[in-house]
């Protein structure tokens, strides 16, 4: 069985097998088409939400397919950097098929805290991250203090997140209490989208219908402020990334934003653990730059594999006992094994 390569090809092979479920803004669900009245209030309430969200967002193409590569050349100066390990130890925060550089400030999510959620993010202490880039302020934001997108002065943080193809960022709102509005972002490399509204779930991972798709292209500026920014989430999904991307976010902390406090740690971590407790996350993995092209195998692999490898043994035989494991007591229901003579089943652990 051909593994999947990335998230995009399992949302693909997903069947819609499932009850659809929605949920309006303020938490409350319901099935489908419970009746034409129904439907038509929900499609009037997404649209009514689309409407505001759309009304609160700016775009503009201001730079040209030169300027473009130009800015391209320098991102990836900054990756070779961080794959190196020149930057400060909280510059580079890594996850699978997206890395997130911080410039100027940044910020814990809040999975390093003892308290965690919404309203728990703390900006690191000062210096703990690399100053923005000379070439971030020339190329990028002099440009758009020039075509009046933002004054001067306004941005303090920047941040480039460099995505592989299938990768993504779940529904979030940046933190109201970190950052002022509005949030201005520019893209690159290739065409992609920002979706509102979308619910994620995972094993395996869904993605429900946005209330709101916006195309973003190679070189728009996208600025988000009211609603858009504050009261509806926004995400990247898998099946938008199709090529390498890379956006540029640019902010302003606010002057009151709380900074990360070692007393916010758990009690239980000691002093000379806390350095290695609060480095970026997945950090401690050294970069592989092939490693978003191998095939990743997740739970949606793991339960075809286990319907695949009876046949498979009994062409190939046992294999090999290194990282695998056995699985017994799990059958296809109408197997013409029973409990006490089925086949042992091997499923291949793969890193990645």
């Amino acid at each position: 069985m051909a593994g999947f390569t990335d998230l995009r090809e399992k949302l693909k092979s997903m069947t819609p097998h499932r009850e659809k479920v929605f949920e309006y803004s303020n938490g409350e669900k319901r099935k489908y088409r419970e009746s034409d009245d129904d439907e038509s209030e929900y499609e009037e309430r997404r649209d009514a939400e689309a409407r505001k969200v759309k009304s609160s967002i700016k775009q503009a193409n201001i730079f040209t397919q030169e300027e473009c590569a130009r800015i391209e050349a320098k991102i990836d100066e900054v990756v070779a950097k961080g794959d190196k390990g020149l930057y400060r130890e909280h510059t580079v925060d890594r996850a699978p098929l997206r890395n997130k550089y911080f410039f100027g400030e940044g910020y814990t999510y809040g999975s390093q805290l003892e308290k965690r959620g919404p309203g728990q993010e703390r900006l690191y202490s000062k210096g703990e991250v690399d100053d923005i880039p000379d070439w971030v302020h020339e190329l990028v934001i002099d440009r758009l203090v020039t075509n009046g997108v933002i004054p001067e002065g306004f941005v303090n943080s920047a941040v480039i997140n460099d995505y592989q193809p299938g990768g993504c960022i779940v529904s979030h709102v940046d933190p109201i209490h970190i950052f002022e509005r509005p949030i201005v972002s520019v893209s690159f490399f290739s065409d992609s989208a920002l979706c509102f509204g979308c619910k994620f779930q995972f094993k395996p991972i869904r993605v429900s219908e946005p209330v709101l798709y916006l195309p973003v292209r190679r070189g728009s500026v996208t600025v988000l402020s009211g609603y858009a920014a504050d009261d509806i989430t926004h995400c990247i999904r898998p099946q938008d990334i199709k090529e390498r991307r890379a956006v540029i976010i640019l902010r302003k902390t606010r002057p009151d934003a709380p900074r990360l406090n070692t007393s916010l740690l758990s009690p239980s971590i000691q002093s000379s653990e806390r350095r290695h407790i609060l480095k970026a996350k997945r950090s401690h993995r050294k970069a592989d730059p092939d490693a978003a092209h191998r095939p990743r195998i997740l739970e949606m692999d793991k339960e075809l594999q286990r319907r695949s490898l009876p046949s498979r043994q009994r062409r190939h035989g046992d294999s090999s006992p290194e990282n695998s494991w056995r699985r017994d007591d799990e059958r296809e229901p109408g197997s013409r094994y029973t409990h006490d003579h089925a086949p042992p089943r091997r499923v291949k652990m793969r890193r990645h």
